[in-house]
């Protein structure tokens, strides 16, 4: 349990670092880095939960 969460603050750490550092190049870049970090984990988690899901019907079903 330490360890998921410890490795999801240092995510969350490490893309607000990427996107600090895109603003401090060029202010609009941080936002929009910022918006594709939110969008890319947003897919990530969709596919997680979609395979979990899939395989937790297959399971079911057999």
């Amino acid at each position: 349990m330490l360890m998921n969460a410890l490795t999801f603050f240092i995510g969350l750490a490490g893309a607000a670092l990427i996107a600090f550092g895109a603003w401090l190049v060029y202010e609009p870049a941080g936002y929009i880095t910022g918006g594709f970090l939110c969008l890319g984990w947003s897919f990530m988690a969709a596919r997680a939960m979609a395979v979990r899901d899939f395989t937790q019907r297959e399971k079911g079903s057999s």
